[in-house]
Formats: structure tokens, C-alpha cells, sequence
């Protein structure tokens, strides 16, 4: 197959070949430390000569997290759609047509090692993964439960939001107010955490990790495997198969799966590139509506659990010219059935204000955007509707985020609370008050 070339960058007189071969680029050095040398591992040509690498933090940083048409993705819960790849004491599963051109990979690389063509001594002889697909569904609970804890506290933290939350849209409304007070920048949608640096591209089930190496780390990177005898064949063997190495990580593989050999791959399976995301993946905004429906009432749940007693104080009054008075309550847990009482426009809204303070977008003319959500659920439906709230928040978010990140950063799971997300944008004055009305390319 044709191989597309990355040309040279211009002017590298700026850096010694010692330099080159050794990067200090580290997340602890210093910020102009940072800068130079960071720069450095960006501009030089480690695939000089070789099939283009994937950048995953730049033009890539959403491969494997969205669609052609950038909508966030998830892949199915169908355990057929997955293949085990033979390691060594790991269980690692990617897509199954992903997992057969590795295993074709790897024959390939043992057997010309095996004739003598390149070296038994290298890092590329027998690859031997150690991650694959990591399941997005299993991190939900502990972003909920983070969410559940924080809201809980800020909630009680003044007398005054202890009074407010009486009942489920009184909670709502101290979320919506938590996330306009800024002091938490983490999504809470299923769409904003696939798409946010909470989650990695290993979600997708494209990606092959064959070592547990530090990404923010840039001196391995190359000392490690660029400079590996077998590193420039392991690169043009790797295209053959359909695959990129990662210019992040020469340790990563990750699918092309639009090009031909990974086409391939894929006709057993009865899968084309025009069936591809249908077949292994949901769109995540139609996910998204049940399960904030489902998280939101847990939260909720929990809080009145953990707090189940109010009491709500008022000012004297004529009625009560001595004083203050005093009343107590009890919270009252909410059904799903009660939830869905409250009627899917109540939904919508709900959710198109997460969307956009999620992704730090303040909408001035909110109330006539959402007059058509709902003119469009009322024609045509809630998947409809949600469609459109998408297509409305995804140009700001990406167009945001994109190379927002530090060059290198570990592909691994990130903690919550280490990530700042973009300044807000605003499009158009704020009309987003709670309770109010308005508030890859493969």
C-alpha cells in the first residue's frame, strides 16, 4: 500500500544530536524547561522517512472517542464484538478485527526475526501487550460518586443551601448553581466525560498498548524504542497491517480502520466502512438523557439518605412577631416513576444546561434555542431533540479543547480534580440562572 511521508521540520541546527536523542521533556520541569523541550520532541523528525505516525494529542486526540461527525462514542457492551489477544498472564481485549491484525503483526515480526532479517534483541521481536480496551462503563460510578460527595458538601456548607434543598429540582437546582460557581470543572454527562480528559482513547478498543511506559516522560520514548534496532521496520510493518504507531508512545498501536488492510480485517465480521460505527459503537448523546435521569435520581437519593432531616428557619413574622420561626422536615427519597413525571421538557432543559456549562459555553439567546429543542421533540421526538442540543454544544467543545493539553500526558486513567478545563465561552448574555429557561477525524 502507499505510505504518506511527514517531511522534515524546518531549522533543527537549534538542537544537538545529543539533545535529540536524550529529551528532557518531563511534566516536572519548570515552565519554560517545559516549553523548549517539549517543542523540541514535537519538531523533531523521529518518523523521518516512515509511515505518518498518529498524534494523539493533536489532530488524533479524539480518534477512537468520536465519529466522523465528532459525536462522542462508546463502544457496545456486546462481548461478541471483542477479541482477547494472546498475552502473557493479561487479559486485554480490543474489537475483534483489531485483535486478528495484531496477531497477524506480531507472526509477521517473530517470523522475518526468526529468518534473520532484523533483530531478536529488540523490544519490537515479541510483542507482548499489557493493555487494551479499557471499559468507560466501569469509571461512571466513581464519577457519580465524587459528584455525590462534592454537591453533598457544598450543599451544607452554609445554612441557606441547607434550606434550599428540600426536594429532587431543589438538588438540580443547587447542581446547576455548583457548576456555574466554577469551583468544579468536571462533566457529568455521559457525552462530556467521553469526550473530556477524564477519559483516555483506550476506550475506543483500537488501541494496543505493549508497554506500561509513562507518557509525560519524553527520554524513553526515544532511548527506548526510536532508537530500538527494529524500530523503523516495526513502524512500516505496522502500516502494512493497518495500523499507526503512536508518536506519543512508540509502544502504542492504534487502528486505522478506514484503511484498506484494516477494511479487511473487518469483511469476516460482515463490517464496512459505511456500517463501522453503527456495528461497535453508540452515539452517546442518545445514551445520555437515561442515564442522567438514572445517576441524577442515585445522587440524589444518596444525599437524602446521608442528610435526611432539614430545617428550614424564616424570619418573624405577624404570625410569629417573638421570633424566628422554625420548621423540620424530612427529605423524601424519589421513584423513577416520579422523576418521569416531571415530564421530558424538564428533561431537555435540564440537559442542554449541563451540556453547555459542561463545556463552558453560555448561550444569550438560550430560551429561543431551546423553543426549537422543544418544537423539535414535539415534531419529531426526544432522540431528535437530543440531536440537536449535540449539534449545538460539539463545535465549541472541540474547537476548545483541541491541543489544550500538555504535549505529553499519560493515555491512562485521570484522576479526578487534576483537570482544568478552557475559559467559557459566551455566545451571545448569560440566560442560564437555575430554575430559569435558558441557563477525529477517521
Amino acid at each position: 500500500m502507499a505510505y504518506t511521508f511527514r517531511a522534515a521540520p524546518v531549522d533543527l541546527s537549534q538542537y544537538t544530536l545529543r539533545s535529540i536523542a536524550s529529551p528532557k521533556g518531563a511534566n516536572t520541569l519548570g515552565a519554560r524547561a517545559a516549553y523548549e523541550s517539549r517543542k523540541m520532541y514535537k519538531e523533531v523528525p523521529y518518523f523521518l522517512n516512515l509511515p505518518n505516525p498518529i498524534r494523539s494529542l493533536y489532530d488524533k486526540l479524539y480518534f477512537g472517542r468520536v465519529d466522523r461527525y465528532q459525536n462522542g462514542i462508546l463502544i457496545k457492551c456486546d462481548t461478541h464484538l471483542l477479541k482477547q489477544v494472546r498475552t502473557e498472564g493479561e487479559n486485554v481485549f480490543v474489537l475483534n478485527f483489531v485483535a486478528d491484525a495484531f496477531e497477524d503483526l506480531r507472526d509477521h515480526l517473530k517470523r522475518v526475526a526468526d529468518h534473520g532479517l532484523i533483530n531478536t534483541d529488540s523490544f519490537y521481536y515479541e510483542l507482548n501487550p499489557v493493555n487494551g480496551l479499557e471499559r468507560m462503563q466501569n469509571r461512571f460510578p466513581v464519577f457519580y460518586k465524587t459528584w455525590n460527595t462534592r454537591l453533598s458538601a457544598r450543599i451544607n456548607s452554609t445554612t441557606k443551601g441547607k434550606m434550599r434543598v428540600v426536594d429532587f429540582p431543589s438538588y438540580v437546582a443547587a447542581l446547576l448553581n455548583y457548576m456555574d460557581s466554577g469551583v468544579i470543572q468536571m462533566p457529568i454527562t455521559t457525552t462530556g466525560i467521553v469526550v473530556s480528559n477524564f477519559s483516555t482513547p483506550m476506550i475506543g478498543g483500537l488501541s494496543l498498548e505493549l508497554a506500561g511506559v509513562n507518557y509525560s516522560i519524553d527520554k524513553p520514548k526515544v532511548r527506548g524504542y526510536v532508537l530500538d534496532s527494529n524500530f523503523r521496520y516495526f513502524v512500516r510493518a505496522a502500516r502494512k497491517y493497518g495500523f499507526y504507531v503512536d508518536r506519543n508512545g512508540p509502544w502504542k498501536l492504534t487502528a486505522d480502520v478506514f484503511s484498506t488492510p484494516m477494511l479487511e480485517y473487518m469483511l469476516p465480521y460482515g463490517v464496512t466502512k459505511e456500517t463501522f460505527f453503527d456495528t461497535y459503537y453508540n452515539r452517546t448523546y442518545t445514551l445520555d438523557l437515561d442515564n442522567l435521569k438514572r445517576n441524577l435520581k442515585d445522587m440524589y437519593n444518596q444525599f437524602v439518605t446521608d442528610h435526611p432531616r432539614v430545617t428550614i428557619r424564616s424570619s418573624r413574622t405577624v404570625a410569629c412577631p417573638s421570633g424566628e420561626l422554625i420548621e423540620k422536615k424530612l427529605r423524601r427519597t424519589a421513584s423513577a416513576e416520579e422523576l418521569e413525571e416531571l415530564g421530558e421538557v424538564y428533561w431537555l432543559d435540564l440537559y442542554f444546561k449541563l451540556r453547555a456549562k459542561e463545556a463552558q459555553v453560555g448561550f444569550t439567546q438560550y430560551k429561543q434555542k431551546f423553543s426549537t429543542v422543544v418544537e423539535v421533540y414535539k415534531s419529531l421526538g426526544v432522540e431528535s431533540a437530543l440531536r440537536y442540543i449535540n449539534n449545538e454544544i460539539k463545535p465549541y467543545l472541540y474547537s476548545l479543547k483541541v491541543g489544550k493539553i500538555p504535549l505529553t500526558k499519560a493515555s491512562g486513567p485521570i484522576r479526578i480534580g487534576t483537570v482544568s478545563d478552557a475559559p467559557t465561552v459566551v455566545v451571545g448574555a448569560q440566560d442560564m440562572a437555575p430554575g430559569g429557561s435558558g441557563g477525529s477525524s477517521y
